[in-house]
C-alpha cells in the first residue's frame, strides 16, 4: 500500500469530535446536495444520520405556463422519498417562469401581475407540502413530515441569482412570502434565501452585512421573517466567524437579536485549486472538522439554528467547487470527509465503501503522520 492510501485510510480516525469536547444537537446538521437524489441516496443519507435535506423548489419548472397548473410531479417524488427515510425537506423557492419574467433570476415583484404570481405560488406550494398539505392526505402510507422552514430564493446578493443584487426588491419578495407562508401555515418560519457571505466583486455584487443592513431599513420587513441565512464560503473555516460576528452584530442593532442564523450552505472542495475553496482531501476534510468545532463552541452565542452541508456527492455542479465538493464520490464511495460528518451527525461510516485514490492524488494541507508507517 502506497504512503497516500495509508495516509487516507488514517483520516477516518483522526481529528474526530470527542463527546465530552464538542456537541452539536440532534437534527442541527443537514445536507444540501446540488442534484436530484435517488432512493439509494436517501437510503443513505438516513445511515449517514441526516434529518434534513435542503432541496430546490424552482418555480420555473413547475408552473412553467402561465396558467393555474401546477406540475409538482418531480418535488412529490423527492419528498416522498425523503419522509419515507425520516428525513424532513427545506425547499429553497427561486426561479420566475418565462411568462412572469424576462429571465428567472428577475424576483417577480416589479407588477403586480408578478406579486400575484409569487402569492400564488407559494400558497399553492403550502397547502401542499404544510402540515395540513394535501399532500400527506394523498399518501397516507407515509409518515408525515410537513415542511415547516421555507428559505426564500437563493444568494440574492450576488449576480448570479439576481439580475440586479438589490434589497428592495427582496423585501417585497419577503413580505409576500412571509404573509402568504403565515397565513397558509402559521407554524411555518421563513428564513431568507442564503446570503453569499463575501462575494468577490463588489459592485456588482453586494456584501452580505452590507444587504441585510439595507433590507432592514427597508421597514416593515422583520414581521414576515424567521430566520436568517448565510452561506460562508471562505478559504479557511476560522474566518467564518467574521462572516457570523458581522451578521450578528447587524441583526442587534436592529433589535432582532432572537432571529436564529442557519448556514444553510457550508462546504469546501476536494481538489487542490484552482478556486480558494478547495482544499485537497484531507484538506477539505480538516476544514469540515474546524467549522463544526466553532459552531459547537459559540452557535449559542451567534444563535445559529442549524447547518447543511454542501454537498452530497461529487455528481454534477454549475462552478468549479461543486464538482469536488461532496462528502462521497460520483460513485458513492467515502471520501475523507465522510467519516469526520458522520463522526459529528452519529451516522454508520461503514454504509459505504471508501474510494481509493492513488499516488497523483493532493491531499492537501498538513501532510498526517501514521504510526509504523
Amino acid at each position: 500500500m502506497t504512503r497516500k492510501i495509508l495516509l487516507f485510510a488514517a483520516l477516518a480516525l483522526i481529528a474526530l469530535p470527542s463527546a465530552a469536547q464538542a456537541y452539536l444537537p440532534a437534527g442541527f446538521i443537514g445536507i444540501s446536495p446540488q442534484n436530484p437524489a435517488s432512493a439509494k441516496d436517501f437510503a443513505l443519507m438516513r445511515e449517514a444520520g441526516i434529518g434534513s435535506v435542503r432541496l430546490l423548489l424552482n418555480w420555473a419548472s413547475i408552473q412553467e405556463e402561465g396558467s393555474l397548473d401546477f406540475d409538482w410531479k418531480g418535488f412529490d417524488h423527492e419528498v416522498a422519498l425523503a419522509a419515507e427515510n425520516g428525513i424532513r425537506v427545506m425547499p429553497f423557492v427561486v426561479g420566475s417562469p418565462a411568462w412572469v419574467a424576462r429571465e428567472w433570476k428577475v424576483m417577480p415583484v416589479r407588477s403586480a401581475f408578478q406579486r400575484w404570481a409569487w402569492r400564488t405560488f407559494l400558497r399553492e406550494a403550502a397547502e401542499r407540502y404544510g402540515s395540513e398539505g394535501e399532500f400527506w392526505e394523498e399518501n397516507p402510507d407515509l409518515e408525515d413530515f410537513p415542511i415547516n422552514k421555507w428559505e426564500i430564493w437563493n444568494e440574492e446578493n450576488i449576480v448570479s441569482f439576481s439580475d440586479r443584487p438589490n434589497p428592495v426588491p427582496f423585501a417585497t419578495l419577503v413580505r409576500i412570502a412571509g404573509q402568504t407562508l403565515h397565513g397558509v401555515d402559521p407554524g411555518s418560519k421563513v428564513i431568507l434565501g442564503g446570503l453569499f457571505g463575501r462575494p468577490l466583486q463588489i459592485p456588482p455584487n453586494v456584501a452580505s452585512g452590507d444587504y441585510l443592513n439595507r433590507l432592514y431599513l427597508q421597514g416593515n420587513v422583520k414581521p414576515y421573517f424567521d430566520g436568517v441565512a448565510l452561506h460562508p464560503y471562505v478559504a479557511d473555516a476560522k474566518a467564518m466567524g467574521a462572516q457570523l460576528n458581522n451578521l450578528r452584530r447587524i441583526m442587534n442593532l436592529h433589535g432582532d437579536t432572537k432571529t436564529p442564523i442557519y448556514l444553510t450552505e457550508l462546504g469546501w472542495g476536494s481538489r487542490s485549486g484552482p478556486t480558494r475553496w478547495e482544499r485537497g482531501l484531507y484538506g477539505q476534510a480538516n476544514q469540515l472538522t474546524k467549522s463544526f468545532e466553532m459552531l459547537s463552541e459559540q452557535r449559542l452565542r451567534w444563535r445559529v439554528g442549524g447547518l447543511w452541508w454542501f454537498t452530497w456527492t461529487d455528481e454534477g455542479g454549475s462552478c468549479l467547487f461543486c464538482r469536488s465538493a461532496g462528502l462521497l464520490t460520483e460513485d458513492r464511495k467515502a471520501k475523507p470527509s465522510w467519516y469526520r460528518f458522520t463522526a459529528w451527525t452519529g451516522g454508520d461510516p461503514d454504509a459505504v465503501p471508501r474510494a481509493s485514490f492513488d499516488d497523483e492524488t493532493d491531499l492537501g494541507e498538513e501532510p498526517v503522520v501514521v504510526p509504523g508507517d
